[in-house]
């Protein structure tokens, strides 16, 4: 077994490799670890979410646990019931195929910490985790998207002016509040992949490639915007009215326009700087971002990935909120307005092979040959180097056999001269 089970984003594994008896023995550690009466417990529309979400409920229940049963919901809505309820747990995989499944934890109101999930592997390997006499253990079926629903509407009201909106649900769990949502804000909303039976229409990340057809549709359909949905409608992303996906960055830049204290990760476009006031940098990773928008009080935080916080509202992302400010912008006229004032900067991506069990050494090299130069160096994720000209980010992937380099500079050429810098760091320090 391994020793670790936790990823960059809770606990993530192909169904075959989550048997009853190891989704028992992580109900067990949970169990052992929370405080809490109660732990919430939600799931997208996988089709083998309903058997682990009871192998996972029978597991709290075993060790003493009072369960809520949140049924078939949003990731975001599952971790606003750990703000009445302490502990949450969503089993869900995301935006990865559907042969995977997992689960992400939640307490009052945040992701698990780092800390917190090395907590629980520490009790799931070491196996000190105790089964209770039964005696008032039980379960109860919660309703919670009516106080989802209920806060975004509060937050946001209605829309403005009436806006034709496509949304695109994936056939995963926004299927069952997101246009619902949209329709009591005064939207004419037309929904598309909204079945939750577990078979997905397309890939379920919100790509250029897995919208190419949902894009064609917008152009057809002549609405005024459209949202697509992740699996588990913790992200969002927005295309405008002539079929055309905003991209990720541009559409952090939007929502982040104006704000005095924004956070981001290193991985986030420099274009970020010229719509708001000071930017605080992360480690990639949502959890981070959150923990970031708390410390420094910021007013927004976001990755280039769809993961958007919004502290006035809560502090984990939120898609359906996504979703929903996004049709009250364009009732605003601001929506649009603003996406034509981000500029877009020549970007480049490039990843060079590297077996894990060399990621350290290498990485650790290129962070002492890159801090004499003239750069100004960020390495709390990777190695960032930045300039008047751009920035390059060195970073291992998490999930395969490559070092990654990200640039984006003012122009195409300044752009390649930056990558020649990051290649060449990556190549002489891979050199024995």
């Amino acid at each position: 077994m391994d020793e670790k089970i936790f990823g960059t984003s809770g606990v993530r594994r192909l169904v075959e490799d989550m048997p009853k008896a190891f989704i028992l023995s992580l109900a067990a550690a949970l169990a052992a670890a929370s405080k809490d009466e109660f732990i919430a417990v939600g799931a997208d529309p996988r089709k083998s979410s309903p058997e682990i979400k009871q192998s996972f409920i029978l597991g709290l229940i075993n060790c003493g646990k009072k369960v809520v049963d949140l049924g078939m919901v949003p990731t975001p809505t599952t971790a606003m019931a750990s703000e009445q309820y302490g502990t949450s747990v969503m089993i869900t995989a995301s935006h990865n195929p559907p042969e995977y499944n997992g689960f992400k934890f939640w307490a009052e109101g945040r992701a698990f910490t780092p800390e917190q999930e090395k907590h629980i592997e520490r009790l799931f390997f070491s196996g000190k985790t105790n089964e209770a006499e039964i005696k008032d253990t039980k379960t109860i079926k919660v309703d919670y998207l009516p106080k989802h629903e209920s806060r975004i509407l509060k937050a946001l009201g209605g829309v403005d002016m009436k806006v034709d909106i496509l949304v695109d649900c994936a056939n995963g769990a926004g299927c069952v509040i997101t246009p619902r949502l949209l329709e009591k804000m005064g939207c004419s909303v037309t929904g598309i992949n909204t079945r939750t039976d577990g078979v997905f229409a397309h890939g379920l990340e919100p790509t250029r490639e897995n919208l190419a057809e949902v894009c064609d549709m917008v152009r057809e359909a002549g609405v005024d915007v459209a949202v697509a949905h992740d699996g588990d409608a913790d992200r969002t992303a927005a295309i405008d009215a002539d079929g055309k996906l905003v991209d990720w960055d541009s559409f952090l830049s939007v929502l982040a326009y104006g704000k005095d204290k924004v956070v981001t990760t290193v991985d986030a476009s420099m274009r970020i700087e010229e719509v708001c006031g000071q930017v605080i940098r992360t480690p990639v990773g949502d959890v981070h971002v959150a923990n970031a928008v708390e410390k420094y009080k910021a007013d927004f935080g976001g990755e280039p990935s769809g993961s958007f916080i919004y502290p006035s509202v809560h502090l984990f992302p939120d898609g359906v909120y996504t979703a929903a400010l996004t049709a009250k912008m364009v009732s605003e006229n601001r929506f649009y307005e603003i996406l034509d004032l981000i500029k877009e900067y020549p970007t480049s991506r490039l990843k060079l092979p590297c077996a894990e069990s060399d990621k350290k050494r290498i990485m650790d090299l290129v962070s002492h040959k890159a801090s004499k130069l003239d750069y100004e160096l960020n390495t709390i994720d990777g190695v960032r180097l930045s300039s008047d000209e751009g920035w390059f980010l060195i970073r291992p992937s998490g999930t395969e056999s490559f070092i990654r380099i990200t640039a984006e500079a003012q122009t195409k050429k300044q752009l390649n001269s930056l990558l020649k810098v990051g290649r060449e760091l990556v190549e002489m320090s891979s050199t024995r």
